[in-house]
């Protein structure tokens, strides 16, 4: 039996029988832990508010084999306004749902839990949360080991990148003389200033990540882009941009 303190972000929750909470939460020492708040969706429970999703709360954890539950919790910031936007709401909870697909099975690695604090605040503060959405998710990929390679083509040639196509089965970018379609590749054409933007984003540190402005063309480029390597890399459909595609 064991007692420890973490501070952490709630990604997820579920509830459980009558007034339960199982919950994960994202923490810069441990990863992501999941623990049940017993009690905690009761009106008068003192964890109701800092169990909720999205709060950012200082959590007292029991450990008893192999389970973890909640001995109290004290919250930090509830970021409520993230739920009394619809658009800012959406894209909060479709970044989380990446979030928690890319540390589920990792050894703890703070960046990401920086990472999310960074994006958290920048889908309430900037005009455009779609756009912090899909630059959130390009940059957790890349601290997760899926960079893209965008940097130089695939070729041999020492051309310098301009506009290019990128392959989305080799992982790799085509230059312009070098591309030839074919009905079985899986291709994306970039202009320079998405490219540019692009690198921007794998580049930069995060703190300077959310630090820029696109055109609506590049803005589109740069989301389908975020969008369809997301996909292939995951293997899955994240049904919330579906709802993101209105906004």
């Amino acid at each position: 039996m064991s007692h420890e303190h973490v501070r952490g972000f709630v990604l997820r929750e579920v509830a459980i029988g009558e007034a339960d909470r199982l919950i994960e939460i994202l923490t810069a020492q441990k990863g992501l832990v999941t623990a049940l708040a017993r009690g905690s969706r009761r009106v008068k429970s003192p964890l109701l508010a800092a169990t909720q999703m999205f709060a950012l709360s200082d959590f007292t954890l029991f450990n008893y084999k192999g389970r973890t539950t909640i001995d109290s919790a004290e919250l930090v910031e509830p970021f409520l306004r993230l739920r009394e936007d619809l658009d800012r709401l959406v894209c909060a909870a479709h970044l989380a749902e990446v979030f928690l697909d890319l540390v589920r099975d990792d050894l703890s690695d703070d960046r990401m839990y920086v990472l999310w604090a960074y994006s958290c605040h920048a889908i309430l503060s900037q005009p455009d949360p779609l756009l912090v959405t899909h630059v959130a998710q390009l940059k957790a990929l890349a601290v997760s080991g899926f960079t893209p390679q965008i940097s130089c083509y695939q070729t041999s040639k020492s051309t310098p990148v301009g506009e290019g196509w990128y392959d989305f089965k080799s992982h790799g970018l085509v230059g312009p003389e070098d591309f030839r379609p074919a009905s079985d590749q899986d291709v994306m054409r970039l202009s320079a200033p998405a490219l540019a933007c692009l690198n921007h984003v794998l580049q930069s540190p995060v703190e300077r990540l959310f630090a820029f402005n696109v055109s609506e063309t590049v803005h589109k480029e740069i989301r389908a882009f975020s969008e369809h390597y997301l996909t292939v890399i995951m293997e899955k459909k994240y049904q919330r941009l579906l709802l993101l595609q209105d906004l």
